[in-house]
């Protein structure tokens, strides 16, 4: 239980100047490309965002991603990875509209064996972000049950050690198969 869940702990200060960064990570792409941007990280609770188990889930939803925007021959601008102890994340410009890239990313969210770990953020060429449900999606479901993710993670129905076992559990079991 949680073997692979070791790393630096991250407190709320972390979390927030995590957010910062990204804010302005994002207004630097999207002022200097004047093109929508893919901004990729990962739903992972508990105080450890990174470790080589949470890479290895990172990378391979980024593998994914990179895969079907290649099928979709999308055009890749500009991109940068950053592995942190806040939570690797990801960041690409793109040549097309957003609803198309949220549209092949939340495909990835739904159907892919780690899918629910990954969080593809699309925004537009003026910083919005495209909803699910702006494309007649209905809204994510929680990772260990079938209820609204949102609303079970503000209600607290599992705790953070259910949550974090869980995730080691499926990934594990994704990247031993995978390896078979």
């Amino acid at each position: 239980m949680n073997v692979s869940f070791k790393g630096e702990e991250q407190n709320l200060q972390d979390i927030l100047s995590s957010r910062d960064e990204r804010a302005q990570i994002q207004k630097y792409f999207l002022e200097k490309y004047k093109s929508p941007l893919i901004s990729y990280k990962l739903n992972i609770p508990g105080p450890i965002k990174y470790n080589s188990l949470i890479k290895e889930i990172f990378d391979d939803g980024l593998l994914a991603a990179k895969n079907e925007l290649t099928k979709a021959s999308i055009e890749i601008i500009d991109e940068k990875v950053l592995y942190k102890n806040s939570g690797p994340e990801y960041f690409a410009s793109f040549k097309d509209t957003p609803s198309l890239i949220k549209e092949i990313t939340t495909v990835i969210e739904e159907t892919h064996p780690l899918g629910r770990l990954f969080d593809f953020d699309i925004l537009d060429l003026d910083g919005n972000q495209l909803s699910r449900q702006e494309l007649g999606r209905a809204p994510r479901k929680c990772l260990m049950c079938e209820k609204n993710a949102f609303e079970c993670g503000r209600s607290r129905n599992h705790s953070i050690d259910e949550l974090v076992d869980y995730i080691e559990k499926i990934a594990l079991a994704y990247f031993n198969q995978e390896s078979i």
